[in-house]
Formats: C-alpha cells, sequence, structure tokens
C-alpha cells in the first residue's frame, strides 16, 4: 500500500511562525464548538531494540516524533541528516527524545530497524525508530498528529512529509517543523530549548 502523510496547513503555518517562548498548544479538537486538549498518548511501539515504547516513556520530556521508512529513496537521508544534528546539538540533555515512526508496517520489522539503526549509527538513548504493532495504531498516531495516510494503488513506495512534531513533556504537540529547512531547524533548536529550559 502507498501512503501520502498530509499535515493539516493552517496548524502546520501557525506553529512554524511562532518565535516566542510562550509557545502555543496545537494538539487540539473542537468539540460542539468547545476547544479541548488532548494529549500524544495511548500508543505502543516496539524500537530498534525490541523494546516496547509507550506515553509512559515520553510523558516528563520534551520530544519529536516524525514519520519515516528505511527504504525511502527521496526525503528520509537528509531528513536523517538534519535528525542526527538534532540528536548531536541536544545529546547533553537526557530529557529530550526523538521519534521516528515507520510509516511501512510491512517490511519495516524489527530486524530491519536494527540494522537501520547500526547503519547510520543512530543511538537509541537519544533517538528510537519505531514500529506500530498494526496500521490500525499507526493510522491512529497519525491523526493525534494531525497527519492522514491516503493510500495509493501500486504499493512500490509511499510519500510522506518533511514535517515533525514537537511535543512537551505534559503530551501537547507545541510546533510543527520542515526539517529540510534550514530557517525552521533553526527555530526548532530555539523551541526545544525553550521547552527544556521551563523543566528546570
Amino acid at each position: 500500500m502507498k501512503l501520502k502523510i498530509v499535515c493539516i496547513f493552517f496548524i502546520i503555518s501557525t506553529a512554524c511562525k511562532s518565535t516566542t517562548s510562550e509557545l502555543p498548544i496545537l494538539s487540539y479538537n473542537y468539540i460542539d464548538g468547545k476547544k479541548e486538549l488532548y494529549k500524544i498518548d495511548g500508543f505502543e511501539f516496539i524500537n530498534q531494540d525490541g523494546d516496547t515504547i509507550s506515553s509512559t516513556n515520553t510523558e516528563g520530556k520534551i520530544h519529536t516524533m516524525n514519520f519515516f521508512f528505511t527504504t525511502c529513496p527521496s526525503i528520509c537521508p537528509p531528513m536523517r541528516i538534519k535528525q542526527s544534528e538534532i540528536a548531536k546539538t541536544f545529546s547533553s540533555y537526557p530529557s529530550f527524545r526523538q521519534y521516528s515512526i515507520s510509516i511501512d508496517f510491512k517490511r519495516d520489522t524489527l530486524a530491519q530497524l536494527q540494522y537501520y539503526s547500526k547503519l547510520h549509527d543512530i543511538n537509541s538513548e537519544q533517538w528510537q525508530l519505531l514500529r506500530a504493532p498494526s496500521e490500525a495504531q499507526l493510522n491512529a498516531i497519525a491523526t493525534l498528529l494531525k497527519s492522514n495516510f491516503e493510500p495509493n494503488e501500486d504499493g512500490t513506495d509511499f510519500y510522506h512529509s518533511s514535517y515533525l512534531a514537537l511535543i512537551d513533556n505534559h503530551q501537547h504537540i507545541r510546533g510543527f517543523y520542515d526539517i529540510l529547512k534550514d530557517e525552521e531547524i533553526v527555530l526548532l533548536k530555539k523551541d526545544i530549548t525553550v521547552l527544556l529550559n521551563q523543566l528546570e
């Protein structure tokens, strides 16, 4: 199945222009005309070490989440380079993590995630590659992250966004960033620092 991840434009536009220390909370829905916040929780994945990762692991930490797949020939390699840079920048902060969720449910097995992690020297203490236990869970986390999957027909490849979500220690989304754009990497790093400083 070929998937396309599309981030909701108005939320991304608002988030990427944030330059203040008071970052907006973007994980909300309007229900019966009332704005209701929600958390990025209720998930359970397996990381490249074979460990179960759930909202218990992310609670209390500043973290990012994005989508990828290990055989991606296009935007994933430059995204990986940018995320490696972010991992190095915040390597001394135990309260910061990156989580990349594979959208290739069939081919990105635990063994494949382990191979990919070793090949690209990804330290699981800082950056975890996640596999969903089912396509239903994959779709559920995409909904929470304000993305949606659009299946295509030939099943040979995937299209996906280069945006990642920045999530605070209370599991609320505080921004979306296109990590293929240098100016948004700069903003992301500033906003990560703001949230980390609020933990002190």
